[in-house]
């Protein structure tokens, strides 16, 4: 295996003090490693993130156009190959149409689990390895796991080491098994190790399965329609059974309006310290040639499924219309929303996109994520440390595609950027003139004020421990003065 190569696609002097979105230096090369896997093309699609802080990469390799062997590659805290790990820090499944590692988790005893499904059938495969590297041989054959008409389409781990694995028995019916940590399928677990549930509803597509801290499990699912979308939350408890007093018997979906004639739709959901759920996604299309017309979105719904209304409109922020292609979500300590993908060109290519937002769904422009070099980010984690890695690669266009970290500072910020603390608005009621007076005060406060009917007629931000908002040239009335965490109700004279 070739050394990492360790470069900018264009040259670029940059001087970093640490802000946050700004490269870490002290990764790779200013904060960028590109590594070569063995002369090959090197697809990545996902990503994690050991106790130690290394860093494991998963994919295919794909040698001569035609064999494809999944891979996983280690790397150290500052980018470097792991020489420890497997044969100097890649440990490749050399059996051709074993499949891709699309799935890939480390559990407590940071032995590594990759998953993925069989080239060219339903057959799922888990293998089980060490830390070193090696297979764990105590796990079901030898280290691999074999499951026939296994056409899943999300996989999450538990925190004792089992996992479970979902698929779609029909166009209305999910079925959940549950294995254990040794790879056996637990016969306790539903039926004879199967919870299967039903739902109302016409088929969609599977986009992400994880739980809770109580082993609630969130099934996230989208179905794209010709001039709309349909983004579409399930919870099951934690027996694999769907939990029907959730949202609308066990589904909350939200229809979104796309545009004509190529719709898709993207989303990634994450939990707030609140057990609320936040989703985020793009809706749109590629109108035409270099065209793309896309609609950023946040939904956020309450732990029963309910809108959450003192988010955005009835629960929802819409971005505005770009290029954006959000694939990925992550809810740092303080609420602040990280969301990851691509501004499309609908062409070839794309450009990689991170971004943070407050909790209120308002961009945080105090982050600036940047990256010097074009690739196609796959996925994006949220470190241990608060800094953020993106895996991807390299272009096929610009040669051999290679794999791609990049590290981001970030600073998680520990207390909730809004604390609860009093607030006291007066006079209320009001002629027009309200002033906003906080006890506290240490950044600025997205708000946004609607009238009843729930349409925006403000928004802004509190800059100052006292300030004021204007309504004179509002009509009489009540209005609704809404930040990330508190409502409060405004009356116009």
């Amino acid at each position: 295996m070739k050394k990492p190569l360790l470069f900018f696609a264009f040259l670029i002097t940059l001087v970093s003090f640490g802000q946050d979105g700004s490269l870490d230096t002290s990764f790779g090369n200013g904060g960028v490693v590109v590594t070569d896997l063995d002369n090959s093309e090197d697809l990545v699609l996902n990503v994690v993130e050991q106790a130690d802080q290394k860093i494991i990469v998963s994919g295919v390799m794909i040698q001569n156009n035609q064999n494809y062997y999944p891979y996983l590659v280690r790397f150290m805290p500052d980018g470097t190959l792991d020489t420890a790990f497997g044969t100097n820090g890649l440990v490749l499944n050399n059996d051709n149409g074993f499949g891709d590692f699309m799935y890939l988790f480390i559990d407590d005893s940071q032995n590594i689990i990759a998953a993925g499904p069989k080239n060219q059938s339903s057959t799922f495969v888990i293998a089980k390895y060490l830390d070193d590297g090696n297979l764990d041989t105590t796990f079901a054959d030898s280290g691999i796991k074999t499951i026939p008409n296994g056409n899943y389409v999300g996989m999450t781990l538990l925190a004792d080491g089992s996992f479970l694995l979902l698929k779609f028995s029909s166009n209305n019916t999910i079925t959940i098994n549950h294995f254990l940590n040794n790879g056996s399928l637990d016969f306790n677990f539903g039926v004879n190790g199967a919870a299967i549930s039903s739902y109302n509803g016409e088929s969609f597509q599977g986009v992400e399965i994880k739980t809770d801290a109580d082993n609630n499990i969130y099934f996230l699912g989208k179905r794209d329609n010709n001039a709309n979308a349909d983004i579409i939350l399930m919870k099951f408890n934690s027996d694999g059974y769907l939990d029907t007093s959730f949202g609308s018997n066990g589904m909350a979906t939200k229809n979104l309006d796309a545009f004509n004639p190529m719709n898709s739709s993207t989303a990634s959901l994450d939990f707030t310290n609140e057990n609320k759920v936040v989703i985020a996604g793009s809706c749109g299309a590629c109108v035409d040639l270099f065209e793309p017309v896309f609609q950023p979105y946040f939904l956020r719904y309450n732990p029963d499924g309910s809108p959450d209304t003192s988010f955005g409109s009835d629960g929802a922020v819409l971005l505005p219309v770009s290029s954006t292609y959000i694939t990925g979500l992550n809810i740092q300590q303080n609420q602040r929303m990280v969301v990851s993908g691509q501004s499309l060109d609908c062409f070839e290519g794309s450009f990689y996109v991170l971004s943070r937002y407050y909790s209120s769904g308002f961009v945080d422009s105090s982050f600036n994520g940047e990256s010097p070099i074009e690739f196609n980010n796959t996925k994006t984690i949220m470190l241990e440390d608060g800094k953020i890695v993106t895996a991807g690669y390299t272009f096929w266009y610009n040669g051999e595609q290679d794999v791609v970290l990049l590290r981001h500072n970030n600073t998680t910020l520990s207390v909730p950027e809004y604390g609860n603390q009093k607030t006291t608005i007066y006079p209320n009621p009001s002629n027009g003139i309200f002033t906003i007076e906080r006890a506290s005060f240490s950044e600025n406060t997205p708000y946004t004020i609607t009238d009843i009917t729930g349409k925006m007629i403000a928004s802004g931000q509190f800059t100052e421990k006292q300030s004021q908002i204007d309504l004179s040239a509002a009509h009489s009335g009540v209005y609704f003065l809404k930040t990330s965490n508190s409502v409060f109700r405004l009356l116009k004279n």
